[in-house]
């Protein structure tokens, strides 16, 4: 269900991160150059400015899904891991002890909350991971062994994925403390295996090409940059608002359930609820992971409700064969190139990429941050963006700034003559676009539904011999 929902409901949407296009350049830069980047090299304005891509392993595997197999391929592949992610989550819950129909509606439930993350994006990677470090510390806490040893696995892997790594160490931290206040006879023994675990993941963590410069990273994006109180997913949840609504249900559903039903919430479960509930409320993006915790309470819960749930639907034992079957097909048309998704037109304007191609790609260019990515992929030749979705590049001066000459105020001169702007590439609506049309000083280049492109009268073209190109061009390879 999942799946189809994803692919049919989604099939636009799961190109809406605007850091999916710049993932894709860096990816192919990466393979190019066989080496991570260490500094900025998609924008003038921070032009070799050290960074680190906490996310080039995933940069390297979308470059090599898209320029073999499409884009096509990386929605399918992304929408089979969402649809993997949650079948299993309702499997695990049905193992559990959960009835079918409790633990397909706390699986969709959780589906609704995580739907924000279902974009080509590594956090999808990430997700993934959250789950499997859930079941692994869930299976440890039951049955005892050593599942929880592949936790620092999932971490060195993950670390190289994405930024969420952070999140895997946190669990296994919070299965500990649950587990040493269940009671139940818990040994130091027992709660040392969680703290030497949680220590292996720190470790692990630092395999990656930056060491430990990529946790220094992610600790200044998270505590220092002060650029996530821009970012709306970094944001609080947002109440009152269909994005979160689902969450809120799942809120009020928590509290309320406890009273009505006849089970309890475990310690060891609470631990982690009330952790993600936190990290939830106080951040948006994290409201997936707090919906992957709080499943099998949830769905315990449900069950203490009405024992008649129990007998009202049945799995059958056995596997099904129908997601083996939806993922053939998915494979058969795509071999057939027939597209599963693409770009929305009306958000990612590519109608006017060809219009900046016709432009010296050494003009430099001012547009929509959200666009930084798009000029980084698929221009023809390498044209280096004015600003990205990369906040913590840039800084909260810098952004501010950014947004108010969008407005076309004061701060659109200062850009303008700083940077030498020569070509403008935004919204019609934008305040700046208005400014520009009644400017004698730029004419336009381009106009469509989404963008309007103009170009400064005065800009002269930069010499260059016959079919030479950017210096660092690297070759485009699009869609086949």
């Amino acid at each position: 269900m999942v799946l189809v929902l994803v692919l049919a409901g989604g099939r636009h949407a799961l190109f809406n991160d605007p850091g999916t296009y710049w993932h894709l350049r860096l990816g192919r830069d990466i393979l190019a150059t066989a080496s991570a980047p260490r500094c900025d090299a998609l924008t003038f304005t921070r032009s070799q400015e050290p960074w680190v891509d906490q996310s080039w392993g995933f940069d390297v595997l979308l470059a090599v899904v898209v320029d073999h197999a499409g884009w096509s391929c990386a929605a399918a592949l992304t929408a089979l891991g969402l649809a993997w992610v949650y079948a299993s989550l309702t499997r695990d819950l049905i193992q559990g002890g959960a009835s079918a129909v409790a633990a397909v509606v706390v699986a969709l439930l959780s589906a609704a909350i995580g739907c924000i993350h279902f974009l080509i994006r590594p956090h999808v990677f990430t997700l993934a991971f959250v789950y499997l470090t859930f079941r692994l510390c869930r299976k440890q806490y039951e049955q005892g062994g050593w599942a929880i040893a592949w936790v620092p696995v999932l971490t060195a892997v993950l670390a190289n994925l994405h930024g969420g790594f952070v999140a895997l160490p946190l669990i296994v931290a919070c299965a500990g403390v649950g587990r040493a206040v269940s009671g139940g006879g818990a040994s130091r023994a027992t709660v040392g295996g969680y703290a030497l675990a949680f220590a292996a993941c720190c470790l692990a963590s630092l395999v990656n090409p930056y060491g430990l410069d990529l946790h220094r990273h992610v600790a200044r994006l998270l505590f220092t940059s002060g650029v996530t109180g821009l970012i709306d997913e970094y944001k609080s949840a947002p109440f009152g608002q269909p994005e979160a609504r689902v969450l809120e249900m799942a809120v009020l559903a928590l509290i309320a359930l406890p009273a009505l039903s006849n089970r309890k919430i475990d310690r060891y479960s609470l631990v982690h609820v009330l952790v993600w509930l936190h990290l939830a409320l106080t951040s948006i993006r994290n409201a997936p992971f707090f919906a992957l915790a709080v499943a099998p309470v949830m769905a315990g819960l449900l069950d203490g409700l009405a024992t008649s749930l129990k007998t009202d639907w049945t799995e059958r034992p056995g596997r099904s064969a129908w997601p083996w079957a939806l993922a053939v097909g998915l494979l058969v048309l795509i071999a057939a190139r027939i597209p599963l998704g693409s770009p929305d037109p009306t958000k990612w304007p590519l109608d006017a990429v060809a219009v900046l191609d016709a432009q010296d790609d050494r003009q430099r260019l001012f547009h929509e941050q959200d666009w930084g990515g798009l000029i980084a992929s698929e221009c023809k030749n390498r044209r280096l963006s004015f600003i990205d979705d990369r906040f913590e590049l840039f800084g909260v001066k810098a952004v501010l700034e950014y947004v108010a000459a969008l407005g076309g105020g004061p701060e659109w001169d200062a850009i303008r003559d700083r940077e030498r702007i020569d070509v403008v590439w935004i919204k019609p609506d934008r305040g700046l676009a208005r400014r520009l049309l009644d400017d004698p000083g730029w004419t336009v280049a381009h106009r469509g539904a989404a963008s309007i492109v103009f170009r400064r009268r005065d800009a002269g073209a930069v010499p260059r011999s016959p079919g030479e190109r950017l210096s660092g061009t690297i070759p485009m390879s699009h869609e086949p």
